[in-house]
């Protein structure tokens, strides 16, 4: 098994400070932790896109926003897309504004 981030213990004990039901999940999960697919720009991006709907449609909107940033999902790239260009690969002005 990899090692968790460098992040990971710190936020464990801060978040079972300040959240009992996270306290019980964290106690009861403790050996696991959360990767990230790649970066953590690519993730969030894929989060946002993925949010609140099917995973069929977050899959083919993924897929089409892949190809508008010609496979490179990092900020320089997303930030040079138009919003009537993310609104063809099926984004809401909502989540196009988060990205």
């Amino acid at each position: 098994m990899k090692k968790p981030p460098a992040y990971w213990n710190k936020a464990k004990r801060i978040l079972s400070k300040r959240d009992p039901v996270l306290r019980k999940i964290i106690n009861k999960f403790n050996k696991g932790y959360l990767t990230s697919r790649k970066d953590p720009f690519f993730s969030l991006c894929r989060t946002i896109i993925g949010q609140q709907i099917s995973t069929k449609a977050a899959d083919s909107i993924w897929l089409k926003f892949e190809m508008k940033c010609k496979k490179k999902i990092v900020p320089k790239t997303v930030l040079k897309l138009t919003s009537s260009s993310l609104k063809t690969v099926g984004l809401s002005r909502q989540k196009i504004t988060y990205l």
